[in-house]
């Protein structure tokens, strides 16, 4: 770029040079050879997927059901008790039930699962990116979106939001290198992403068809080809998978038409507003797009705005944090080869484009951080809460939730004598923890007399807590083929409530109940012998305060 300038001294001076202002916008202008920024963007996003591949504990604000109802079904269905194609995410549970291979505790199933998420989502997101955009934002936009599937708050929302944005960059933005090799490369990734999608959220399966549809217009012959590329492998995959689950591509299709909820996008107001500062950097990118780079780069710029719509509110309908979708709507519009940032910056070189690139890209690469960062956060909080945690429920559990017991501790102290009273207030997810590890304790001392144990929640939460065995389909249908069933006598979340109310007349026809405490109802079936834990509880009478 030329330092002189040979007009007048008092006229134009924004269309001086700028060294370096330029310099600096070249630093996150800069584009490496797509291996390099390949492996650096996988080495990038390591240290996330190793921070939950490797963490003792899960950090948790969940209800403990709800974080034991998904290996409950995972492990039904991998046993024949229940069907996938009835599964909301079948999916995810594949990947509890290859998590499951390797850990015994909820927790650490759940992270190692999340490390298997991550990973699926940073490998195509590297390889993409290294084509599409410079090293920089190749590698923080990588290793942001794996944190972001990693993280002890993300679930399968998080993922498949971050899956779908990966195969809308692909889809929507414009490669470096556009031959039609690496295009039916990209498509045959595509398509198998886009097949996870459909197994695991109809949203945003939806949504990637609608982004898919975008990619014949944007790059032409070449996007043809990534078009047809994802197009059949998808087929093939929904062929086999037919193939072994008949019937599950009908049931995906059913799902999926059950989604439209305008509703769900406006609504959680709080959430949109903490979205706030990122939505208007990115409407302040997206403008300064759109007035800089005109019709010439309509490509870029308008395609970036219509992947921020679709996005946005299939992120809005499936309750997952939006974050991700404005900062890879920027980075399109900033750093594709398509965008007027960067075409400004190296043909126009004054002080105006340097100046309105440099400010663009800043804010990009900044939001970026700030994902990275906030995943960051998550795991330190996770590692501190650890130090804190009960130890009991933290080793056998492999969770971590904050804050101390409540309500279980003032039922055993006496405060509420009545269960009309305990009625008014929620249990709290270490509650729920201390409640149903004290059932499994005693489970597991029935179970090793050879009796079969149910605890009679939602799911088959016995077959996780009690004693590896396999899961039946829910907590009643464990309950009819067990002689001991434990039946919490607080409210531990709707699903639980349901199944009580199912296993009642079982209960009172085929069983007994033989012991009270402040929180389990545990019965026997008729004619079975009564467990030696229980026989001295029973001759007494009820402990029921």
């Amino acid at each position: 770029m030329s330092t002189s300038y040979d007009g007048p001294e008092d006229e134009f001076a924004w269309r001086r040079s700028a060294p370096l202002a330029r310099k600096a916008a070249m630093a996150a202008f800069s584009w490496q050879h797509p291996r390099w920024t390949f492996l650096f963007a996988v080495l990038a996003s390591a240290p996330f997927i190793l921070a939950a591949l490797i963490a003792p504990a899960l950090l948790s604000l969940s209800p403990t059901v709800d974080m034991i109802a998904p290996i409950a079904e995972a492990r039904a269905v991998r046993a024949g008790e229940a069907a996938m194609t009835g599964q909301a995410a079948p999916f995810y549970l594949f990947l509890l039930m290859a998590a499951d291979l390797f850990a015994d505790a909820p927790g650490r199933i759940h992270l190692i699962a999340k490390a298997f998420a991550a990973i699926l989502v940073a490998f195509p997101a590297a390889y993409f990116a290294s084509s599409r955009l410079p090293a920089l934002q190749s590698v923080l936009l990588t290793a942001a979106l794996a944190a972001f599937v990693a993280a002890p708050f993300a679930g399968p929302a998080e993922f498949a939001l971050a899956l779908f944005l990966v195969c809308a960059f692909c889809f929507v933005s414009g490669s470096a290198d556009n031959g039609v090799r690496r295009a039916r490369r990209e498509g045959v990734i595509t398509g198998v992403a886009l097949f996870t999608l459909w197994m695991l959220s109809p949203v945003f399966s939806l949504a990637g068809f609608i982004a898919l549809s975008a990619c014949p217009f944007l790059s032409g012959r070449c996007g043809l080809s990534r078009y047809a590329a994802t197009l059949a492998m998808f087929a093939a995959f929904a062929a086999v998978t037919e193939l072994f689950l008949p019937g599950v591509n009908l049931a995906r299709a059913g799902a999926a038409t059950g989604i439209f909820n305008v509703g769900a996008i406006l609504a959680g107001q709080e959430g949109t507003m903490g979205l706030g500062a990122v939505a208007v950097s990115t409407a302040a990118v997206l403008a300064g797009a759109a007035v800089f780079g005109g019709r010439e780069h309509v490509r870029g710029w308008a395609a970036a705005l219509g992947l921020l719509i679709v996005a946005f509110a299939a992120a809005r309908i499936a309750d997952a944090n939006a974050m991700p979708v404005f900062v890879l709507v920027a980075a399109i519009a900033v750093f594709s080869v398509a965008s007027p940032y960067y075409d400004g910056l190296f043909r126009n070189h004054d002080r105006a484009s340097v100046s309105i690139a440099l400010t663009a890209a800043t804010l990009t690469l900044f939001w970026t951080g700030v994902i990275i960062a906030h995943a960051a956060g998550q795991f330190t909080l996770q590692h501190s809460a650890s130090k804190t945690a009960p130890e009991h429920i933290r080793t056998q559990l492999a969770l971590v939730q904050p804050g101390g017991p409540t309500i279980a501790r003032w039922i055993e102290e006496g405060r509420f004598s009545t269960p009309e009273a305990r009625e008014f207030f929620a249990l709290a997810p270490v509650d729920q923890s201390a409640m149903l590890l004290e059932a499994a304790s005693r489970a597991r001392a029935i179970a090793a007399e050879g009796q079969d144990v149910a605890i009679l929640t939602g799911a088959d939460t016995a077959c996780v807590l009690a004693g590896r065995r396999d899961c039946r389909a829910d907590g009643p249908a464990a309950a009819s083929a067990a002689n001991v069933v434990f039946v919490p006598r607080l409210d531990l979340d709707p699903a639980t409530t349901a199944a009580k109310g199912r296993a009642e007349a079982l209960l009172f026809t085929e069983f007994k109940l033989i012991e009270q405490t402040a929180f389990w109802d545990i019965w026997v079936r008729r004619g079975a012998a009564v467990p030696s834990g229980l026989a001295a509880a029973s001759t007494g009478g009820s402990n029921y305060r």
